[in-house]
């Protein structure tokens, strides 16, 4: 049994490189795009915000296990060090004044509702993802950061009298030119239809990578409508020493 696993651990390991690999080829060109802004709409009136260079660099920072039997208590993230973006949370907050931080930063792999409406009841446990991450190196994924993303305005499809109102929310939002959050994506999907899940309901690809930096009332999140690609852009981001 523990050669098996050996030899299992091997393969994904193998499947992660090769993944990387292929995405590694295409990065220069998404790299190019994104320092020319690469058709990003900024705000007009927006200033430019400034991010330490190492702040999406978490290879010495340790895994952490989201795995809880409450509703939406387990998924999969990427850890963050919250202090490479507390200066940006409060030059943000100093045009806003009204923001609040959860004080910690992560960008997340697998989301919770992905967890327990589609892979969960398929028979993939949080263990098995947590392995996956773990032997495709998700705390050294290569990341880059492509802007400040803000949404401004009114929920399309608001699901109870809370969600009435205009919220605002600001991300960082960032790129995984490299694919190595996607390749992770691609191997739980593997593990997902191995196990009979129904492809249609599981997207590896649909994965908009950012990190949450503040909110006047609540996250908000694809449920919502809210997508946070580059088309989510409001100001652009420099990278300091």
């Amino acid at each position: 049994m523990a050669k098996s696993s050996s030899v299992l651990m091997l393969v994904l390991q193998l499947a992660c490189i090769i993944f990387a690999g292929f995405q590694t080829a295409f990065a220069a060109d998404r790299q190019t795009a994104m320092s020319s802004g690469g058709g990003i709409i900024y705000n007009p009136d927006a200033p430019t915000f400034a991010l330490p260079r190492d702040a999406l660099d978490s290879h010495d920072i340790p895994f952490s296990n989201h795995s809880n039997n409450r509703p939406f208590g387990s998924y999969l993230q990427q850890t963050l060090d919250f202090t490479h973006f507390a200066d940006l949370f409060k030059a943000i907050n100093a045009t806003v004044g009204t923001l609040q931080s959860r004080g910690e930063a992560h960008i997340t792999v697998v989301s919770p509702p992905e967890y327990d409406r589609v892979l969960k009841p398929a028979g993939v446990t949080i263990e098995e993802i947590e392995d996956i991450a773990r032997q495709c190196g998700l705390q050294s994924a290569r990341l880059q950061p492509v802007c400040v993303g803000r949404f401004n305005g009114s929920l399309p499809h608001p699901m109870s009298e809370a969600d009435n109102g205009t919220f605002l929310l600001y991300s960082l939002v960032v790129a995984d030119v490299f694919g190595d959050l996607a390749g992770i994506r691609q191997e739980v999907f593997k593990l997902y239809r191995k196990k009979g899940g129904e492809g249609a309901l599981f997207q590896p690809e649909g994965f908009w990578p950012h990190v949450t930096l503040g909110f006047d009332r609540r996250d908000l999140f694809i449920e919502d409508g809210i997508y946070k690609g580059s088309n989510y852009c409001y100001a652009p981001i420099h990278t300091t020493k």
